[in-house]
């Protein structure tokens, strides 16, 4: 061979080693991956300190960890002073009722908090056919948050059953187990019950061992509000643990809390019973929101009124999530004004004392559900009365308990709310304390803007980090990274989040640990936290800057288990 025949061989090959190598070799200058986040801190959610290191992101997942500070990227962001952790996941949430409307379907008040994850249909809330439905909607309109959904006790037997306050029959039965079978094909979580609401209460405990026993060969797990969390409380989670023992499923104790003034001091006792069952190696885990009180009402939707009657209706449209709220404030106001003529009336006052003490079977009651001796002011024009307890204030005038929940209505109208569960602030710390313990929500945006709202939807994850670890060390923010990712992903069995690894997806938190914080108050339940700069979903930004992208970049989780222990 000649020599420049020799020449042109070797150039050809060069030629076709170039073309055959990598992007990163074959086009020089191409930037290695979508997205750098460069000079951070990271904490993986493993439970690990923190470390210094730089992340990247391809392709909607993590493609390396590490020093990159020479690598090149579509968008590189220089996070230094700041925490890079896992997205959050609520593993306890009703803001499924929210997403499907078009101001909340990107989700800002998760995404403002670094949640990028969320569990759906608790409290026993859906059929099959509701479950299907919500999700093809979420699923064709898209989310801001990736989302997984239980199978719900309360509207498979009320699909199949109505509201019949009676055992099942035996084909019955099978009606709903065949429903909770196809859930869990179809990707439910498991089971999960509502056993202090309607229809829920009319479940007997073998019912409902029965139907989480469907979910044992998928290796599902047993979501429980309890049934009597107000008048007994030990009893009731004694029933979820029998439960998820005898069906052969993992038991979740949901939104775990001593609430009132009868319950006040019990939580070792519930902490020692969920210690007991994991000694026998059973998997129970719980979730816990980080307030003294649980949910929050305007007084004014406490007194139940006859069915059918304006009140009524006035206080469903306050309820309902989907009331614009021009129409709710009207609602409101009518409501107040009708109260305070009722209560006027010593015939009416009477009967609505017995509506609301003694309510009809298939009528919900919160003084029957938790009694008068968990409620508590959370907001008055009366400064005194903030905090102060129904039942103290009924000693102290020596009245009953319902006169004094009327005479704020008639003193105060709108201005007066409540929470439902009254929980001791140090018994709140036991409990976060636990190992088997994660954060949830229990929130939802609906009535937020009538005041009627909990502060807990928009401020449960910042107020973790901003109240727990930072002002008091109740935890390490390693610790409570890892309850709010990592716990919470083996928990759902979702092995590709929850950390921060190579290959893992991309769902991802960068906040400033020293100025993160809650906002959302009683008073003032509406108000976004604020310190969390960036969030990305499945690798796409969702939050840049501390601002809603409105992205809608959420996924449907089905969950597939496989064998995962908690930490």
């Amino acid at each position: 061979m000649t020599r420049p025949s020799r020449l042109r061989s070797a150039l050809f090959l060069v030629l076709i080693a170039f073309a055959l190598a990598p992007p990163s070799v074959a086009q020089v200058g191409a930037p290695a991956y979508d997205t750098l986040l460069v000079g951070g801190s990271i904490i993986d959610g493993t439970g690990a300190p923190a470390r210094r290191a730089d992340v990247a992101i391809s392709n909607g997942r993590i493609a390396a960890i590490g020093d990159l500070r020479t690598a090149t990227a579509q968008r590189r962001l220089d996070v230094t002073g700041l925490t890079v952790t896992p997205g959050f996941i609520d593993v306890h949430s009703h803001a499924d009722e929210d997403l499907i409307l078009p101001e909340f379907r990107a989700a800002p008040a998760m995404i403002r908090q670094g949640v990028t994850t969320a569990v759906f249909g608790i409290d026993g809330g859906y059929s099959l056919g509701e479950m299907r439905q919500l999700r093809e909607r979420m699923q064709a309109d898209g989310t801001g948050v990736n989302y997984l959904f239980f199978a719900g006790h309360n509207g498979i037997r009320k699909d199949v059953m109505g509201m019949a306050n009676r055992a099942p029959t035996p084909e019955e039965l099978q009606r709903m187990q065949e429903q909770v079978r196809v859930s869990m094909q179809e990707g439910a979580i498991g089971l999960s019950t509502g056993l202090m609401y309607l229809p829920g209460q009319y479940a007997s405990t073998q019912e409902v061992i029965e139907l989480a026993r469907v979910a044992a060969p998928f290796q599902g797990i047993y979501d429980s509000h309890d049934r009597d969390p107000g008048f007994q409380l030990l009893s009731s989670v004694g029933e979820c643990l029998e439960i998820g023992e005898r069906a052969g499923v993992e038991t979740h104790v949901a939104h775990l809390k001593a609430v009132g003034l009868r319950n006040a001091g019990l939580t070792p006792q519930l902490i020692a019973m969920i210690e007991k069952s994991r000694a026998r190696k059973e998997v129970v885990t719980a979730d816990v929101y980080p307030y003294d009180g649980a949910t929050a009402r305007l007084a004014i939707e406490v007194l139940v009124p006859p069915a059918g009657s304006s009140l009524a209706k006035n206080q469903a449209l306050i309820a309902d999530v989907t009331t614009a709220d021009d129409a709710r404030t009207t609602a409101v106001r009518d409501l107040v004004s009708e109260w305070r003529s009722v209560l006027r009336d010593p015939a009416q006052r009477a009967n609505i004392k017995q509506l609301t003490e003694n309510p009809a079977a298939d009528s919900y009651s919160w003084v029957r559900a938790v009694g008068y001796d968990s409620f508590r002011i959370v907001s008055s024009r009366d400064a005194r009365l903030v905090n102060r307890m129904i039942s103290d204030l009924a000693r102290e005038r020596s009245v009953t308990q319902f006169d004094v929940l009327a005479g704020l209505i008639e003193d105060e109208g709108a201005s007066a709310r409540l929470t439902m569960g009254s929980i001791r602030e140090e018994e709140v710390r036991q409990l976060l304390r636990q190992p088997w313990v994660m954060i949830s929500s229990d929130g939802r945006e609906g009535g937020i803007a009538g005041g009627r709202g909990h502060p807990r939807y928009r401020g449960s994850f910042a107020r973790v980090l901003a109240y727990y670890v930072r002002e008091h060390g109740v935890l390490t923010l390693a610790d409570a990274v890892h309850r709010m990712s990592g716990l919470p992903a083996g928990y759902l069995k979702l092995t590709d989040r929850g950390v921060l690894r190579a290959g893992a997806w991309a769902d991802i938190a960068v906040f400033d640990p020293r100025a993160v914080q809650d906002h959302s108050t009683w008073d003032d339940p509406a108000a976004y936290a604020t310190g969390v700069q960036f969030v990305f979903v499945n690798g796409e930004p969702a939050l840049t800057r501390g601002q809603p992208t409105a992205r809608l970049d959420g996924r449907y989780l089905p969950f597939r288990a496989k064998p995962v222990t908690t930490r």
